[in-house]
């Protein structure tokens, strides 16, 4: 795109010309971008003539939409630094002095974390511009599926079971077979 910029600024032979066609304002979407530029150039150039389709698809569910809404995403970065910041303290509380309230905020914040881990991935590696439409927000919407069975099951096993500190404990404790015989 930058290089039929510069050939129709070259082609009009005016510095001023090349300086309206290259600004681009941040609200406007891609394909008006070109469809805006095909209709005030003098000469089409001859590789995106037949690029008429836009290039980069938006999909409701990514972080790019919401923050290009007039949202600001300075709020939800700083939550997630103070999640990861919190899991330094709420891991080793939860091991030390295990209670059902330092479970479910270990569980919550690990579940989130990891949800925002995942999702960070999603919207990186499932552009629509490469996959489709479609697989970008099937993986988000099965990205929130997971989160929240995740989060209920370890509700489940810290409500109804030794909890997520001992439980882990436990499983930390199990010697193998081979563990035994040598013992």
């Amino acid at each position: 795109m930058s290089l039929s910029l510069v050939l129709r600024g070259a082609v009009r032979c005016n510095a001023a010309n090349l300086v309206k066609a290259a600004r681009i304002t941040p609200l406007k979407s891609y394909s008006t971008l070109v469809a805006n530029a095909q209709r005030k150039a003098v000469v089409q150039p001859l590789a995106l003539t037949k690029i008429a389709a836009p290039i980069a698809r938006e999909i409701s569910v990514s972080a790019p939409r919401k923050a290009a809404a007039g949202s600001s995403h300075t709020l939800l970065w700083t939550i997630e630094r103070v999640v990861s910041a919190g899991l330094l303290a709420v891991i080793p509380a939860a091991f030390i002095a295990p209670s059902q309230v330092l479970d479910a905020l270990l569980a919550i914040s690990v579940v989130i974390h990891t949800h925002w881990g995942v999702e960070a991935m999603v919207v990186d590696y499932m552009r629509p511009s490469v996959v489709g439409n479609v697989l970008p927000k099937v993986a988000h919407i099965a990205l929130i599926v997971i989160s929240v069975a995740t989060l209920g099951g370890l509700f489940y096993f810290i409500q109804n079971d030794v909890g997520l500190a001992n439980g882990i404990k436990r499983f930390w404790a199990i010697k193998g077979k081979d563990a035994e015989k040598k013992a």
